[in-house]
């Protein structure tokens, strides 16, 4: 079956595409239009469209839709004392129709410290071991430029805290007003306890 016209385009050096090339390319966009048409989650993880996300985003003034947090996979000694007192993670957050994660402006970001793993049943959440909360002008000075977008930079010591387990579980959270949050994915790191 022959390509449509605008599908059949000579390359940049010149070499028109043969039926077989033609007929990849087309595949391939397919592919692509195919894996782009299909249905998403909301952002609140409440299984909504993304029709929904762009609903759920003017009612958020700080405009950030989902929070991304990347995790070290080990938990660090600051001190120099005996033991790991600490965690680094970076933060990314898209906000409002930013096509790749942009710099939050407004708001405030929590990361919260669980000692040991989260049970994926686990609701309400298990009481945290530490949080840091950090408003938009605070996060400013921890801000990075990465190929992905903007993020944040993030080493965290979390004080008197000894961990129980041999791992712990980071969160990275949004308040979104009436004791309801935006989350990111949980990030476990190992830790000697």
């Amino acid at each position: 079956m022959p390509l449509p016209p605008s599908l059949n385009r000579s390359r940049s050096h010149g070499a028109a595409l043969g039926p077989r090339q033609g007929s990849a390319l087309a595949a391939l966009w397919l592919l692509i239009w195919g894996l782009g048409a299909g249905c998403a989650t909301g952002p609140s993880g409440t299984g909504s469209s993304v029709a929904g996300v762009a609903q759920k985003k003017s009612q958020r003034p700080s405009g950030i839709l989902e929070l991304h947090l990347l995790t070290m996979p080990v938990a660090l000694n600051l001190d120099g004392a005996p033991g790991p007192d600490g965690v680094a993670v970076k933060l990314f957050a898209n906000v409002g129709n930013a096509t790749k994660p942009a710099p939050i402006r407004s708001g405030e970001i929590e990361i919260v410290l669980f000692d040991g793993l989260l049970n994926g049943t686990s609701n309400p959440l298990p009481k945290p071991a530490h949080i840091w909360t950090f408003t938009a002008k605070e996060l400013k000075g921890f801000e990075t430029q990465a190929m992905v977008g903007t993020g944040y930079q993030l080493t965290l010591r979390w004080g008197a805290f000894k961990p129980k387990s041999d791992r712990v579980t980071v969160i990275a959270r949004h308040p979104l007003g009436e004791g309801r949050y935006l989350y990111s994915t949980p990030g476990v790191i190992a830790c000697a306890p």
